[in-house]
């Protein structure tokens, strides 16, 4: 019985290893043969990974670099724009002042060949500029004195007239202006108007407030733009005093 069971488990056994040998290893073949392409799969993903890693790196290393060139084609742009506009804008002040120069040039020619029909040398401009400046001066001292002695006549005359009885009136055609102070003691006034506004000496003029007349004044003194004035009692209205602001009119 015991032999039995023995060649009983024997049999057992070699089954085990024959379905061992005929199921299982079939299995772990192909499992390794898997995992053997798996690996090489892994393998060649992994490659391939850092292959593109690589080229990523490159493409960003390439876009950087074109970047940077980029940015400094911009400025070097920018910079010869720059450097062109000042060279346009220096261009046409050289062009202006050409044209400047050749207007100049030209007149001057223009003035030489007047002076050379009118057989003068530049040499003798200079001379006949300070005889014409001399001229003038003089020309104008002499216009002034004879004012000042036109001046002295009039006066002359008419203290001559006064004395004469011979007294007349003094023309002053379109005076205007204002009474700018007043000395009630002394009975005279200071008008804002003077020679060069055509005030002169004995002349009456009328001192108005409105449409009022307040008085009437004999100019005693004429200064260039202020004259003084002798109040004419027999014209001063009853109660009523010329004062700053009043009108004077001839």
């Amino acid at each position: 019985m015991l032999r039995l069971a023995l060649i009983l488990a024997l049999l057992v056994a070699i089954g085990g290893l024959a379905v061992s040998e005929f199921v299982t290893k079939p299995k772990v073949v192909d499992l390794s043969e898997r995992l053997t392409s798996t690996e090489d799969s892994l393998a060649q993903t992994t490659e391939a990974k850092n292959k593109a890693e690589a080229e990523s790196k490159a493409q960003k290393a390439i876009a950087e670099k074109a970047s940077r060139e980029l940015t400094d084609a911009k400025t070097a742009l920018e910079t010869a724009s720059a450097e062109a506009e000042q060279q346009r804008g220096r261009a046409e002040r050289l062009q202006t002042d050409l044209t400047k120069v050749t207007r100049d040039r030209n007149e001057a020619q223009q003035i030489l060949a007047a002076w050379n029909a009118l057989g003068i040398q530049p040499d003798q401009v200079a001379q006949l500029r300070t005889d014409l400046r001399s001229a003038t001066d003089a020309r104008d001292a002499l216009s002034d004195e004879k004012i000042i002695f036109v001046r002295n006549i009039e006066q002359l005359q008419a203290s001559l007239d006064r004395y004469q009885g011979r007294d007349k009136p003094v023309e002053m055609p379109g005076l205007k202006g204002q009474i700018s102070a007043v000395d009630p003691q002394w009975n005279f006034v200071v008008l804002d108007v003077g020679e060069t506004q055509g005030a002169k000496e004995r002349g009456i003029v009328m001192v108005r407030r409105g449409d009022k007349l307040v008085g009437k004044a004999r100019i005693v003194s004429v200064e260039p733009n202020r004259s003084i004035a002798n109040l004419l009692t027999k014209w001063q209205q009853p109660g009523t005093e010329v004062q700053v602001g009043d009108v004077i009119l001839y």
